[in-house]
């Protein structure tokens, strides 16, 4: 049996594998990064690159329909749907081969890999010793035990993007980001959507008034929200499909040719044979030390197959602790989850970062909301696009931003500076005080900002001391 040895082993070639693997080859490191089939992950087959390739169609689908109130008379019967597929699988292929760059020097592999001892693994009929080990598996849609699913057929995020002919109807199970991202670019698409959800509101982990926002703003685009029901049986009748749905005591049901499920993220960990190495983990994945360390010192794991926050972001935000603990161990770094950005690609679009109301409020003593409506935005005038807000979560006497909820066409791009402020624990008159380009969609965030100035305590102890002293220079 042929045996190689490897200063840093990854498994998954993802995000977190792409990225972990160019940072070690860059550090000097003799890396092997492995994967099942083909490198790039969810991301950029199945998750960001297609749905916001396809969110970019339905984009300009729904323009051209608006084009009217500029005097256009352009008009959109009917969408090629094939068209738009052979468009995102297109694209998919440009990010693919742009991503090439990131295992220049690595040793690549395909193949499904499992672990026989803690530095060892069995890749086909290679033995490969490693120093440390990343495993960086992925996950992938949850499917639950819905009677009839097998059955009657459904799509997930793996498959929908492939779809040559635009489903008449369709009912989505889940109303999360998945969910409600797919519902409305399908429906700008020609769909008829319905979405199906557990919990009492759209998007549960966002502030409820940002939740309530998008599902008036999808029901005003013909989309029907059906919340606190959950999918519990499907059966084929003819040429359609029957979703059967519980909704307290009552059951309902509903007709269409195609069910996307949207229901949650399961990891990749089945055959990688992890009690071999003495790895511990269970149905929520592989549990991880502040340091991203497994129960197994020298095997680290990152990304979706941890659970948690499950973005590429994070997961590159991952890579870089683990390749620094992993070979530089005498200088470990921990993971810090305080300021975690995370957006929502609907239309407008939902973001946030940090702490709702209601966690502010639990922590700290002295808490203030601050909440500026998009329409006064010059540069959302400007666009016609003025539906949303912005809410900055204020605490502490300094007024320290500790979290912000935006929902507005363009409001994922303003995270950037918000979370470099939090995570410098900067003020909202730190924002309003620097110099922003105008008309921007960022000047919203300055005018918050400035709105937060001038009913904070500041100004009202300033207003005070001005008052005063226009009384003893009137005396």
């Amino acid at each position: 049996m042929q045996r190689t040895h490897y200063d840093l082993t990854i498994i998954g070639g993802g995000s977190a594998g792409l990225t972990a693997a160019h940072l070690a080859q860059s550090l000097g490191a003799n890396v092997l990064l492995i994967d099942k089939q083909r490198l790039g992950g969810d991301c950029l087959h199945y998750g960001c690159v297609p749905s916001k390739s396809l969110i970019h169609a339905a984009h300009v689908v729904q323009q051209v329909r608006q084009a009217a109130q500029f005097g256009s008379i352009v008009t959109c019967q009917q969408v090629a749907m094939a068209k738009v597929s052979a468009s995102i699988q297109h694209i998919i292929q440009q990010v693919s081969d742009a991503e090439k760059t990131y295992t220049e020097g690595v040793t690549v592999r395909f193949g499904r890999a499992s672990f026989t001892a803690p530095t060892t693994l069995l890749l086909e009929d290679e033995e490969i010793t490693s120093r440390n080990i990343l495993i960086a598996t992925g996950s992938r849609p949850a499917l639950p035990p819905i009677e009839g699913l097998q059955a009657t057929g459904y799509l997930t995020n793996e498959d929908v993007f492939d779809l040559t002919a635009l489903p008449e109807a369709l009912v989505i199970a889940g109303g999360g980001p998945i969910g409600v991202e797919l519902a409305q670019a399908l429906g700008r698409l020609g769909a008829r959507v319905t979405i199906i959800q557990g919990p009492e509101r759209l998007l549960p982990r966002e502030d409820p008034e940002v939740s309530e926002a998008l599902a008036g703003i999808l029901k005003s685009e013909g989309i029907d929200i059906i919340t606190n029901a959950r999918v519990v049986s499907t059966y084929r009748q003819g040429a359609k499909k029957v979703i059967v749905a519980r909704q307290g005591k009552e059951m309902l049901q509903f007709e269409a040719d195609e069910l996307l499920l949207a229901l949650g993220r399961q990891p990749n960990i089945e055959h990688l044979h992890l009690e071999a190495a003495g790895v511990h983990s269970s149905q929520k994945g592989i549990p991880v030390n502040e340091y991203l360390q497994t129960s197994v010192p020298n095997i680290f794991a990152l990304g979706d197959v941890i659970g948690g926050y499950l973005f590429t972001h994070v997961a590159s935000y991952h890579a870089g602790i683990a390749v620094r603990n992993a070979l530089v161990p005498f200088a470990k770094k921990k993971v810090d989850y305080r300021v975690v950005p995370w957006c929502t690609f609907t239309e407008p679009e939902v973001a946030r970062v940090g702490l709702v109301p209601t966690e502010a409020e639990q922590r700290y003593k002295h808490v203030r909301i601050i909440k500026f409506p998009w329409s006064q935005i010059d540069r959302a005038q400007t666009a016609q696009e003025t539906a949303g807000f912005i809410k900055l979560v204020l605490a502490g006497k300094k007024e320290q931003i500790v979290g912000a909820h935006l929902i507005g066409v363009g409001a994922g791009e303003l995270l950037g500076e918000i979370a470099l402020a939090m995570r410098h624990h900067l003020t909202s008159k730190d924002i309003f005080n620097t110099i922003h380009p105008y008309p921007t969609i960022s000047t919203g965030l300055q005018q918050a900002t400035f709105e937060a100035y001038l009913t904070g305590p500041e100004v009202a102890s300033n207003r005070t001391f001005i008052r005063l002293l226009s009384n003893v220079l009137h005396v």
